[in-house]
């Protein structure tokens, strides 16, 4: 017994919950041989509604208003309750409650944040995810939303060679764990197995996570929906690479930014209960994007308000 022990206390901690827990059977947990090919058939796969795509052609709209983006919303009372229902919360901290969409737009989110925000749910609904757990929907939404907030705050800080377009931070930040939702639409008990890995293995990075429990990163299963959906090239990249310190490809500002606020939030109560990338990538990660640790501290401290 005492030998033993002594194995058990040398083996990496994920290893040795998987020891503890090895009277549960993960074969009936585990993803199909090639979950790749279940993505990509997509014959389970919902369509993205045809209000997101019709937001998406109005992003690219040079005389976008947010009076139309308010008639936009309007067509789906559903999105327009949600918008109302994020736009009167605390997490906005508006004093006098707004009974319209477009007040809403104005007075609480902001155009870009308030466009990002109906992309984002209207994209999102068809995704039937547990709103529970490490990885659930509620988290991963109070997550994204966090996420955009710090984003914005550290962009105002970037210097000329490293900005990015500042209507693109709040999408980004919403939608970078899509492929957690996804994998929580397509496979429940592979996602309720892995949401429990996170919770026991704080210190390892959720791509390692990931390979683990199911042989890929739910930032491929992001970029993969994303692709099907045929959305915007930016938006793609910075779901598949948002856990990659060291990009350098297309777009490369945003990703930086999104791994750097993903990175911050890891140590607050908005974080996913794993780290998002190596803790010693931070500090390099931080002077690539020409920043430095007090104006990181600076940002993380203006986005903690109350939540609703």
């Amino acid at each position: 017994m005492a030998s033993e022990s002594m194995t058990i206390g040398l083996v990496p901690r994920l290893a040795q919950w998987n020891l503890n827990n090895s009277a549960v059977c993960l074969d009936a947990q585990r993803p199909p041989d090639d979950i790749r090919e279940l993505i990509r058939a997509h014959d389970d796969l919902p369509p993205l509604p045809e209000i997101a795509r019709r937001l998406l052609r109005f992003r690219d709209d040079s005389s976008a208003s947010a009076a139309g983006l308010a008639a936009i919303v309007e067509l789906d009372p559903l999105l327009a309750g949600q918008m109302l229902r994020w736009a009167n919360s605390a997490y906005y901290g508006l004093r006098v409650p707004t009974e319209s969409v477009r007040d809403a737009i104005v007075r609480s989110l902001g155009f870009n944040a308030a466009l990002a925000l109906a992309l984002a749910l209207a994209a999102l609904s068809p995704l039937k995810t547990p709103k529970q757990g490490s990885i659930g929907r509620d988290r991963v939404w109070r997550h994204g939303l966090q996420c955009g907030r710090l984003m914005s705050e550290l962009a105002k800080h970037l210097p000329p060679g490293a900005r990015t377009p500042s209507e693109q931070i709040p999408l980004a930040g919403l939608m970078q764990n899509i492929g957690y939702l996804l994998l929580g639409h397509l496979l429940p008990d592979s996602f309720r197995f892995l949401s429990r890995l996170i919770e026991q293995n704080a210190s390892l990075t959720q791509p390692v996570i990931d390979r683990f429990a199911l042989g890929l990163e739910h930032a491929q299963l992001g970029q993969w929906l994303l692709k099907v959906w045929e959305m915007p090239p930016a938006l793609c990249a910075v779901v598949r690479h948002h856990h990659n310190p060291g990009y350098e490809g297309d777009h490369a500002s945003l990703v930086l930014l999104t791994c750097l606020a993903d990175s911050l939030l890891d140590e607050t109560p908005w974080g996913l209960g794993a780290c998002s990338i190596e803790v010693a990538a931070r500090t390099p990660l931080i002077a690539r994007l020409g920043l430095d640790q007090e104006t990181c501290a600076m940002a993380l401290e203006k986005i903690r308000t109350p939540e609703e």
